[in-house]
């Protein structure tokens, strides 16, 4: 960049200054939280201006901002503590000993003691010990704007590139497509559902259920896996998450001498050929009527909705070990359980920016504990004889982020340099 460019006075230095301040961040933070409490509400929000606009522009900025800062931090960071350099931090406090007393050793371990290993190098008649830590801090937060980076580029990969649809299968079945808003996304392998179980608490409550799949592609051996609820599985390029489940009951409908076979998803209304319509309510695997002392086990049963076309809706129970209470249905239709079979919906999704997700995240540790954990800290002890022939040692110091620490360190190393440090 010119010079002219960076100046503050020129329009395009005033405008760079404009897109890396933080009161930009600030505010293109606010409103991108603004929108996201919004989008609970409505989730459209997410797929207009209002939210893509501010995320695009919060993008600028923090690349903008990672230009502007990262060549000077990293010229910081290849900053070492020379003994040059040690000599010109702030002198915090001064000892000295008698002149037969060689505070060396003692030193060194007091200063070993509280800061660990330390340097230590000649200047002229004096022994300067030196340490530092926190050197690569200034890298910090633009490693934290990179995996901020990392992760909208994984999140911007996944909304634009990704494919989220559904799956329904019947025990028994296979499918090699899924449905994603009306289309069906061929999956390019075949997707079979060979059992779904369902476990229950003692009290009848759903505790867990799965799907076991087994997965085939053209010209390569079948693949089994087991798919639960929070246990997503992974195949090619798509993975399934366990979404929910239901029954389809087999029902024979009599209407005098004709019969028809349909196949009835719990909770979904179908025609019949006469006209009239239906709907199973809801499936029960072993209906248990309460009695003496146990209850009576009548075997499946479901609970079904009818009406013909232009009457009211009306009740009807079918029980699968008992066809004699079809007698009982008004009308000409009598209904007759057959069996009846779990299916399983499967959530599939396909995100090509999920590792980059992970990468940013991963990324954002470090950048942490770069900026928020390991404040830059600098000491040097310089010990020598003064005019009078007595050892003298200057304590000098600075760490400009963590002020509470280094004065307790100070204070330590006041009792330890006292004493002349452990023997």
């Amino acid at each position: 960049m010119t010079q002219v460019s960076s100046s503050s006075s020129s329009p395009l230095g005033r405008f760079w200054k404009a897109l890396t301040s933080l009161r930009l961040t600030l505010v293109l933070l606010l409103i991108l939280a603004g929108v996201s409490l919004v989008g609970t509400v409505r989730p459209q929000v997410f797929d207009n201006l209002w939210f893509l606009g501010p995320l695009a522009l919060f993008t600028v900025n923090l690349t903008a901002c990672l230009i502007r800062g990262l060549p000077q931090a990293l010229r910081r960071s290849r900053l070492h503590l020379t003994p040059d350099a040690a000599l010109e931090l702030p002198e915090r406090v001064r000892f000295s000993w008698p002149p037969s007393h060689d505070p060396h050793l003692r030193v060194e371990n007091a200063l070993r003691r509280e800061l660990g290993p330390v340097q230590k190098a000649a200047a002229g008649e004096q022994t300067v010990y030196f340490w530092e830590r926190g050197r690569f801090r200034p890298l910090g937060p633009y490693v934290v704007h990179l995996a901020l980076l990392v992760i909208l580029t994984g999140a911007l990969l996944g909304r634009f590139l990704g494919i989220e649809g559904r799956l329904r299968l019947l025990e028994g079945e296979t499918a090699n497509v899924f449905t994603s808003e009306g289309k069906e996304i061929p999956l390019g392998f075949q997707a079979h559902l060979d059992s779904f179980q369902v476990f229950y608490y003692p009290d009848g409550t759903p505790r867990e259920f799965r799907s076991d799949l087994t997965f085939t592609e053209p010209g390569k051996s079948p693949e089994t896996a087991i798919c639960r609820v929070n246990e997503p599985v992974t195949f090619g390029n798509f993975t399934f998450y366990q979404a929910s489940y239901g029954h389809v009951l087999r029902l024979e409908v009599r209407e005098g001498e004709k019969s028809q076979v349909v196949e009835a998803p719990v909770g979904q209304t179908l025609k019949l050929d006469g006209g009239a319509r239906f709907r199973v309510l809801e499936y029960q695997p072993d209906l248990v009527m309460p009695g003496d002392g146990h209850g009576k086990h009548l075997g499946p049963a479901a609970r079904l909705a009818f009406w013909e076309e232009g009457g009211h809706p009306r009740l009807l129970a079918v029980l699968k070990d008992h066809p004699e209470f079809a007698d009982q249905h008004p009308g000409p239709y009598r209904f007759y359980l057959k069996n009846a079979k779990f299916f399983s919906v499967l959530q599939v999704k396909r995100d090509p920016g999920v590792w980059w997700v992970y990468a940013g995240f991963l990324l954002l540790l470090p950048g942490f504990y770069l900026a928020f954990l390991r404040p830059a800290e600098r000491w040097a002890l310089v010990l020598g004889r003064n005019r009078q022939g007595a050892w003298e040692a200057r304590l000098l110091g600075a760490a400009p982020r963590a002020r509470e620490s280094f004065q307790a360190r100070l204070e330590r190393l006041q009792k330890l340099l006292k004493k002349g440090g452990p023997a």
